[in-house]
């Protein structure tokens, strides 16, 4: 097991977060809740089913009928509720980038690993979707993460931090068996934000602050 880890959401809100928000989250991903009750998980479940299906979203309709038949008592499963009802109203109003519109692509099985290092500090990445996106007859492999946010939505710098993750996480993964990954297939959706934002083509800068962010992550480990 790592000595030290990071989801990738989370990596992305600590890169702008105040030094006080920056030790919560990294006391949160040293000491995480030993029960974890997964937000917004019917939302992201049927996201990931309309994007799987080229955008159809009959899946989001029948999962805002299914929430609203619910009568929850717990102020959390109210709000979790709410949420995730105007998550996927806001997911209808989106348009999936032109590429997933106009190509033909799959989904694939998500590798049993789902991290990948950087200076020590374990990226835990969790992909919502990996695709196999054929244009002009040839795959290329991308991936999709969903970030469902209404109090934190992440702004295009935010993103990039996320889809570069992915991109970096997907190239390893993938790097034995020859298959190509591109950076404008691996995707953050920010349904809050109202945003689909793919990888950089020049990864370089943003990999570089990375790994500042990663050795900012292990001096602040020690002292939560």
């Amino acid at each position: 097991m790592a000595e030290y880890k990071i989801s990738i959401n989370q990596l992305a809100s600590f890169s702008t977060s105040s030094e006080y928000k920056k030790r919560a989250i990294v006391k949160q991903q040293k000491t995480p809740p030993k029960v974890l009750v997964a937000r917004y998980g019917l939302a992201k479940a049927r996201i990931r089913k309309a994007i799987a299906n080229y955008g159809n979203i009959q899946p989001i309709l029948e999962g805002i009928e299914e929430l609203k038949s619910r009568t929850p008592e717990k102020p959390f499963d109210i709000n979790n509720k709410i949420v995730s009802i105007e998550a996927m109203e806001r997911f209808i109003k989106m348009k999936l980038p032109v590429f997933l519109q106009d190509n033909v692509y799959e989904v694939l099985k998500k590798p049993k690993i789902n991290s990948f290092h950087v200076s020590d500090v374990e990226i835990i990445v969790s992909a919502d979707l990996i695709i196999k996106v054929f244009i002009d007859g040839q795959p290329f492999l991308g991936g999709v993460k969903i970030h469902i946010s209404k109090g934190d939505p992440f702004d295009t710098h935010r993103s990039k931090y996320v889809t570069t993750c992915l991109y970096q996480y997907l190239d390893l993964i993938f790097e034995s068996s020859g298959e190509i990954v591109l950076p404008e297939l691996c995707l953050s959706v920010d349904v809050f934000a109202d945003s689909i934002t793919s990888a950089p083509k020049k990864l370089e800068k943003v990999l570089e602050d990375i790994e500042m962010i990663c050795l900012e992550i292990k001096k602040i480990w020690p002292l939560v």
